[in-house]
């Protein structure tokens, strides 16, 4: 197993050459592309936004990478993704994220097939020995790629912390099924997902990162590098590394390493090129700034506090808020990660397994993680407000965002 990342600096304007230097130093795709393999290079487009933001692969290294692979003389080369359907928002319209991102013109330039695989047909595959989603339904693009080239860019995400090579993958899901890994627990989900379609090689897209709430421009971090790795959990290990968050700390890299019985962290990866330590920076992850939106909140995380429980903990604050009840909010104490210390408070809530050592002292959310429903009973229960209430909201809300944007997932 070849766990090399390299990083390349991008002189000037040569996003190209960047990109060349890194998959060249990393190992290259010799081993992975012939005449014969159908490829699928899937970049980040989760909605229509312009390259260069942050929040998109940039469509200068999507056409970089897409020459390299033509250069290989592959039966077929196809760029592919589908737009995100918002578990909390909106879906978007993948054609015109093609546009809007250029990548329209990008496939026209290099005279490749530019798919949208909301609109793919597709096949439910089963899942062997998931954590959470043991059937998906998956792009037939993807199932039938024999080389996929995940092409993320770099940024922190408001319930993974990190969204990076693996994550990238939850484009090849269907429509709206995509809702579904947030339904059954999206980090556990990611690692099933992967078990199926993790990419053979990648591309990070690090020229500029987004961090926060991907706010434009206040988030945006400009890093000016090109990653490229045929590992992808060791690529979203630098990666993670790099924007200066704990891989720890985020389920589905603690999970994948797990599976593959690898140390969660860069120990055992080979990292060559540009020196990253000149690089690395300090994301905020959109938890962090979500968090802040309710200063009567405190939250106290211990070392060991994961995107398990912080996922789950976004909704909840939310769907508490849009009830009306943030008055009822205010001094209520969260716990969640292994706390050492804890004071008696009159409104308190223990999230997880990690902090069951504190149950006593409040409502306890058991689980690891805690399903959201659970809890958005346990805030509810220490806040003194009604569950049933705040759970109507959600329910209806959701139905009535999905409902008004459902025919963007065809588009």
């Amino acid at each position: 197993m070849e766990r090399t990342v390299a990083f390349a600096k991008v002189e000037g304007e040569d996003v190209e050459g960047a990109v060349r230097h890194a998959v060249s130093l990393s190992g290259g795709l010799d081993r992975l592309i012939s005449s014969t393999s159908r490829v699928l290079v899937k970049p980040n487009l989760w909605s229509p936004q312009r390259s260069g933001t942050g929040s998109i692969t940039d469509a200068s290294v999507t056409e970089a990478v897409t020459k390299l692979v033509l250069e290989y003389g592959a039966r077929s080369v196809v760029i592919g993704d589908g737009c995100g359907a918002g578990y909390d928002g909106h879906a978007w319209s993948t054609d015109e994220a093609f546009v809007t991102s250029g990548l329209r013109d990008v496939a026209n330039r290099l005279g490749v097939e530019l798919r949208n695989l909301n609109s793919d047909a597709f096949e439910e595959v089963e899942i062997p020995d998931a954590r959470v989603m043991d059937r998906v339904k998956i792009a037939r693009t993807a199932l039938e790629s024999d080389v996929i080239i995940s092409v993320p860019v770099l940024k922190s995400h408001i319930r993974t912390h990190v969204t990076l090579s693996l994550k990238n993958m939850k484009g090849v899901i269907a429509g709206a099924e995509k809702r579904k890994t947030h339904r059954l627990g999206l980090d556990q989900a990611i690692v099933d997902l992967n078990r199926v379609v993790c990419p053979h090689f990648v591309v990070l897209d690090a020229t500029m990162g987004m961090q926060g709430l991907w706010s434009y421009p206040d988030d945006c971090v400009s890093i000016g590098l090109v990653g490229a790795g045929a590992h992808a959990l060791s690529v979203d290990l630098a990666g993670a590394w790099l924007m200066g968050i704990d891989p720890n700390r985020v389920m589905h890299l603690r999970y994948r390493a797990q599976d593959e019985g690898l140390p969660v962290g860069l120990e055992g990866i080979p990292l060559v090129g540009e020196p990253v330590e000149a690089y690395r920076a300090k994301f905020k992850t959109g938890f962090e700034v979500f968090s802040e939106r309710y200063p009567g909140v405190t939250i106290l995380q211990g070392e060991s506090a994961c995107t398990g429980c912080t996922s789950e903990l976004v909704t909840a604050l939310k769907y508490l808020d849009i009830s009306g009840y943030s008055p009822e909010m205010a001094g209520l104490h969260i716990v969640l990660g292994d706390v050492a210390e804890v004071s008696p408070a009159a409104k308190l809530a223990v999230l997880g397994r990690c902090a069951a050592a504190h149950a006593p002292l409040g409502v306890f959310a058991g689980g690891c993680p805690p399903s959201e429903e659970t809890v958005i009973r346990a805030l509810c229960e220490a806040s003194h407000v009604d569950p049933a209430a705040v759970l109507y909201t959600r329910d209806r809300t959701r139905r009535e965002l999905w409902d008004s944007t459902r025919e963007s997932l065809e588009h």
